[in-house]
């Protein structure tokens, strides 16, 4: 079964879970990779850890960095998919707001999310892990694409400066893709 079809069939039965109809276009991945590529403290070194990949949109464009990839998804038959598309990238089936992948190891990490957090139930929860895995320097930078014109994430913190670095007209929706950093 493609990709599409299977990101497809998983919006019918949860479109709250999915943000989108379709997966992002390969423009958008290409320009999440970009700005993630200057977000990187070591361009080899730096893990990168992708959450809520779903079929791999972002991914394809992820794995061409040096940087190490852990992909981060909770829904089994997603996880299973990416694992088969992705053979020797790591792939953890579990919740983003429970998860351990953030602790050791992993610190000053670039968080690439695909996470629809606008339409989840509880936005705020998943702002609040974004910000106490900034602050507590889990991560170095939050990278987060959105089709809306405001802050998706909204962490409000002002540590924190939150701002739009890319507006990708050739996706369906268009998008923009934010970046989270801690105030120098």
């Amino acid at each position: 079964m493609s990709s599409s079809w299977k990101f497809f069939r998983t919006f019918l039965r949860s479109p709250f879970q999915m943000g989108g109809v379709v997966p992002s276009s390969r423009i958008l991945a290409r320009a999440v990779a970009e700005v993630v590529t200057g977000h990187v403290s070591d361009p080899a070194g730096t893990p990168l850890i992708e959450v809520g990949p779903g079929t791999g949109a972002l991914t394809r464009e992820l794995i061409r960095l040096p940087n190490p990839l852990i992909l981060l998804e909770r829904n089994p038959e997603f996880a299973r998919h990416l694992t088969g598309q992705f053979p020797g990238i790591g792939v953890v089936c579990e919740d983003f707001l429970t998860t351990t992948v953030f602790s050791t190891g992993n610190r000053g990490a670039v968080l690439v999310s695909s996470l629809p957090v606008r339409s989840l139930p509880r936005p705020e929860v998943f702002s609040a892990r974004f910000r106490e895995l900034l602050l507590g320097g889990n991560v170095g930078a939050i990278i987060q694409y959105s089709y809306g014109w405001r802050d998706p994430l909204q962490l409000d913190d002002p540590r924190i400066e939150a701002r739009r670095e890319r507006f990708v007209l050739r996706n369906f929706p268009p998008a923009f893709v934010w970046v989270y950093v801690l105030r120098r």
